[in-house]
This record gives C-alpha cells, structure tokens and sequence, in this order.
C-alpha cells in the first residue's frame, strides 16, 4: 500500500510550484469534498416479483358475464388508475429526460464554466446517449471543461460522482482520470490521500499518465514512493506518460533507475513497445540505434522486433535479412524468434539458428522448440535430432530428458518438470 502522507508531502510543494509558474490554475479554489460513495441501485419491484420462482398460479381468466356488477365496477376502475399512475411516471421520466437534454445542449454551446446541472447533464449524454456520436461529442466537451483555468475541485467531484450514478464503464474513467491528472495535477495528487484503499490503485493507474505528461518528475516522485509490488503494476503506466512527455525523458528514466548489476530486461521491454505502439516501427529502430552499447540497448532491439514479429512478421524477417551480422541482428532474431514460434515453431527454429552469440542462440532455440514441440512433438523431436544442440536445450524446452527419436518419432520420455520451471521469455 502506498505511504499516502509520504507521497502528498513529497510532490505537493513540487507540482504547486510548477502550477505557479504556468499561471494555468491560479483561479481555482480549494474548497474540500469527499469521494463520493457507490452508489447501489436497488432492484426493481417487477425483478423482485420475477425472482419468486416458477411455481406460480397460472392466472384466472373469468368467463364472460360471470362477474358481478361489483365486481365489474371496481375491475373497469381498476385499470383506470392504473393507467393514469402510468402516464404520470411517463410523462416526469419524458420530462426529466428533455430537461438533461436541454441541459446537456446546454453545455455543449457554452463556453464559460458549467454549472450543476450542465455538468450532470453532460455526464448522462456521455454515458447513456443511444448515439455514439452523441456520448463523443458530451465527453469531449467535459474534457474541454476539465482542461479550462476555472475548472475547480468541486466540478471534478461532481463529474466523479455522476460517473459513478450512471454507470460509466472502466474505458470513460480511464480517460478522466488521465484528463484530471493532466490538466489538474495538484488537487489528482491530494486525491491519492483521500481515496478508498479498494478504488486506490485503478485510479492511480489511470491518473499516473496523465500527470506524466505534463509533469515528469512530480510522476517519478509519486512512483518511487510506491511500494515494490505496487510499483511493478503501475510501472507500464507511468512509462507511457513519461513517452507522452517526451520519449528521452522515458529513456532517461530507465537508465537512471536500471541496476545493471542484477538486470532485469522487462521495463526497456515495456518501454520499447510502448514507442512502438505510439509511434510506429521506423521512429522505433531509429531510436534504439541511437543507444549506448549495453544491456539495455540489446533489450530495445529485441523488444522492437518482438512487437514487429507479432503484428507483421514479413516485414520484421525482411529487414532482419537486410541487416549485417552484429549484436543488434542477434537480438533482432532473439525478438522475432520469440514472438513468432507462437505461430510457426518450425521456422522460428529455423530462423534462431541463424544467431551467432552461443548462448543467444540456445535460449533462442529453447523458446521455439518449446512452442514447436506444442505444435507437432514428432516433428519437433526429428528437427532437434538434426541439430548438433546440448541435450539440455530439450529438456529445459519440454520438461523432458533427450533419449533421442523413439519409435513413434517423439523425443524423450522421462519427465522432469524443468520446463516449467523455465517459463517461456516473451
């Protein structure tokens, strides 16, 4: 759990000063709220009635005459009243629904700050408009609010609460709670202390982003402060702020905080595919050109090639074929291997041959015969038979010791339960 006061104390004279200076929030009051609680809304009556069960009494259907007068007269009045009492709930509902439409065109239209009711009405339209067209155009116009210099701390606690009354689905919370870390760091921050423990780290995986980029260093404070298993969820958040800052500030956040005595690959991996998926492959390789020769340069390129493989490996085996031998070729192989013997293990195989470093080229082996093996055991076993491998290679790959291609084509048959112990990489 995170050390909620350490946290305020440690970013708030931070971000207050950087908010100064931008002059962006100096309107903005400080006035207290509280989150608001869930709300739960309770079954209706007809539900209820439903859930009874299935043994009812089939309903009576008099025949015709056979009631008396009385009877009759209170049957005709019945109905009535019923259908009276029907109308007036339709026509409040009908009413209350053009009043949020109003409300909602409303704030569509203005451009000053929104009051209560606009901001409530947006929040419906945004949540619940038939139109898809309809819930862009209502959330974008919150966003606009959010981002103004009048936006307060009471608007934002009212939007929170009108999300939560109407549902807002974990997409729409995502994107404000981004938007709030952004556009108003300081009060997001102070909200860190003040959340439910149960909401704490959804909201902080939301928010960390946003605040990221705009204020780097206010977002590396409040994620040092976390504590180790807490950091290690929210860290691929935090980087994709940081590539939103700016993707040297990313960069330089890894080297600064990697410790290459006791190195672990995964967040320049993270980091990798995170410019990859925001800026594409060509930005992507020509970045990671420009690393230092090192541990974390060699998991740039096999991070990149890894994501290329997956999403299109003829592209990725191209321009690894136009590459001269070197590290970053090896590491491109390693990547592409990895990802793609998901697909094909046979020619993921083929393709980990071709890497030069020794020790590379079985690790690489081993992740493609393991996924080989998956696909086709026979063929597997005959295709390591054929390569001049270490014999631990297939059983770290299959949890079984190599005795060579039986008689049925399979290779091995004791199992020792190592290739569990050596999960697959990538």
């Amino acid at each position: 759990m995170l050390k909620r006061n350490v946290i305020v104390n440690l970013v708030w004279l931070m971000v207050s000063v950087g908010m100064l200076v931008a002059g962006s929030h100096l309107g903005r009051r400080a006035g207290g709220s509280s989150e608001p609680e869930e709300v739960r809304i309770p079954a209706s009556r007809s539900a209820v009635l439903e859930s009874g069960g299935t043994d009812q009494e089939r309903p009576y259907i008099p025949l015709p005459g056979s009631l008396s007068k009385e009877e009759g007269a209170l049957a005709e009045r019945g109905p009535s009243r019923t259908s009276e009492v029907s109308r007036t709930r339709s026509r409040e509902l009908q009413a209350a629904r053009r009043s949020m439409a109003r409300a909602s065109f409303e704030a569509l239209q203005r451009r000053g700050p929104l009051n209560k009711k606009q901001i409530s009405g947006l929040v419906v339209q945004a949540v619940r408009a038939s139109s898809p067209v309809e819930r862009r155009r209502a959330f974008d116009r919150i966003l606009e609010e959010m981002s103004s210099p009048t936006f307060t701390r009471e608007q934002a606690f009212l939007m929170r609460a009108e999300m939560a009354r109407n549902g807002a689905d974990g997409r729409l919370w995502q994107l404000w709670d981004y938007a709030w870390g952004a556009s108003d760091p300081v009060n997001a921050v102070a909200h860190l202390a003040e959340i439910d423990p149960r909401h704490f780290e959804g909201f902080l995986g939301n928010m960390i982003p946003g605040l990221a980029s705009v204020d780097p260093q206010a977002a590396i404070e409040v994620f040092s402060a976390l504590e180790p298993e807490v950091a290690s969820r929210v860290e691929r958040r935090l980087l994709e702020g940081l590539v939103d800052n700016d993707v040297m500030v990313a960069t330089d956040f890894i080297f600064e905080t990697t410790d290459l005595t006791n190195f672990d690959w995964r967040p320049m991996d993270t980091l990798t595919r995170e410019i990859a998926r925001d800026s594409g492959m060509v930005e992507t390789l020509e970045w990671a050109s420009e690393l230092p020769d090192g541990p974390l340069r060699s998991s740039a390129w096999s991070a990149a090639y890894a994501a290329w493989g997956s999403k299109n490996p003829e592209g990725a085996i191209e321009s690894i074929m136009a590459m001269n031998s070197s590290n970053d070729r090896n590491m491109a192989l390693n990547g592409f291997t990895a990802a793609f013997a998901h697909t094909d293990g046979s020619l993921a195989v083929e393709w980990a041959n071709e890497i030069t470093a020794p020790q590379l080229r079985e690790a690489a082996l081993m992740r493609a015969f393991r996924q080989f093996h998956r696909q086709n055991p026979q063929a597997a076993a005959q295709s390591f038979a054929a390569n001049d491998l270490p014999s631990k290679v297939w059983q770290e790959a299959t949890g079984e010791a190599w005795s060579g291609v039986d008689a049925d084509g399979r290779g091995g048959s004791n199992t020792t339960g190592a290739g569990a112990q050596n999960p697959a990489v990538n």
